[in-house]
């Protein structure tokens, strides 16, 4: 594997991990938040949309990036 697929596939993985935890935290309210996401309130019913949105962005942007990553340099034929 070439160092280009390589960063390709890191930046797709840690995409898909962002949008899954922006859905977790628009899904699940703060008490029942898992242990490795930020946010936990004892007792809250709130749901962290804020934390969401911002997972959101990054996810989309990272797998923004996958995708530029993965056409550079690729010859196009007429």
């Amino acid at each position: 594997m070439t160092g280009r697929r390589v960063l390709v596939l890191v930046l797709a993985v840690l995409g898909v991990l962002g949008i899954i935890a922006a859905i977790i935290y628009f899904a699940e309210p703060a008490k029942d938040l898992p242990s490795v996401l930020p946010g936990h309130i004892t007792g809250s019913t709130a749901h962290r949309t804020l934390r969401g949105i911002a997972a959101l962005v990054v996810g989309l942007g990272l797998l923004a990036l996958a995708g530029v990553a993965a056409s550079m340099g690729r010859r196009r034929s007429i």
